[in-house]
């Protein structure tokens, strides 16, 4: 297992280090821009410029400069992101049995779900250092670049925002590692779900800006992750993170059922 687990990591270093290393410039960058907003009194002509679905994706996040700091963990970019390379990793073993490498790996007397639990510990492992990341930029950017009388972030806020990202991004990697049972080529494996993520994402934009789509708000992960809901307060973490949880449990049960069962 080590020796699979420490393979997977060896192909992914360079990868892993450049996301680890942008995820934390991008944090500092957006702390940067919220203290050049902040120190020039321009918050409230930001709010009165920006779109209506803006204002509601965003709330609070675009009214301070703590709010400013913590768009980064709810941003598109970084959301996608840290999904997008959840997914990736996870889809590991429909690449290996492409390549005919698990005849090889399983020619030993090795447990046939190594490779499952392999894939799900490298994908759990990089989204918890992804998010991670986003919160040591965090208070990197505000130890060094925060204005001297400015409110920082709540840390129990940021705590929830870190704990939602990863939430979802493990969500969707367990989706991948289920598709990547089932498929014989990783490519669509990887697109069946990285495609589902990113349609996901829009449908929830829309239902949030369209109240008609109200009642079909919940067929979208990202409805449990509202990173708006969380700086007001509204929001139902307990609820959110068991729900992610449990669909994040159900794809892995899924991934060793049909990786066991399944002809290679």
């Amino acid at each position: 297992m080590v020796t699979l687990i420490g393979r997977s990591f060896g192909r992914i270093a360079g990868l892993l280090a450049a996301i680890l290393g942008l995820l934390v410039a991008f944090q500092i960058a957006l702390i940067a821009v919220a203290s050049s907003f902040t120190t020039a009194s321009t918050l409230d002509r930001l709010v009165q410029i920006m779109p209506g679905f803006i204002q509601n994706a965003f709330g609070p996040a675009l009214l301070s400069f703590a709010g400013m700091t913590t768009i980064g963990y709810f941003h598109p970019v970084a959301v996608m992101l840290v999904v997008q390379f959840a997914i990736f990793l996870a889809t590991e073993p429909a690449g290996e049995i492409e390549a005919g490498l698990v005849d090889l790996v399983l020619a030993r007397p090795l447990p046939r779900h190594w490779l499952v639990s392999r894939s799900l510990l490298v994908m759990t492992s990089c989204t918890v250092a992804a998010t991670l990341a986003m919160w040591l930029g965090t208070w990197l950017g505000l130890w060094s670049l925060a204005p001297q009388d400015a409110r920082w972030p709540d840390a129990h806020v940021v705590l929830m925002l870190t704990a939602h990202l990863a939430a979802v991004g493990w969500c969707f990697g367990a989706a991948a590692l289920a598709a990547a049972a089932w498929a014989r080529r990783r490519a669509s494996a990887h697109a069946t779900v990285a495609l589902a993520a990113v349609a996901l994402y829009l449908i929830d934009i829309v239902i949030e800006s369209w109240p008609p789509a109200a009642p079909f708000a919940r067929l979208s992960l990202f409805h449990y992750f509202h990173g708006a809901a969380i700086l007001r307060g509204t929001a139902n973490s307990v609820l959110d993170l068991s729900v992610l949880g449990a669909i994040a449990l159900t794809g892995i049960a899924l991934a060793y059922w049909k990786f066991h069962t399944r002809d290679l």
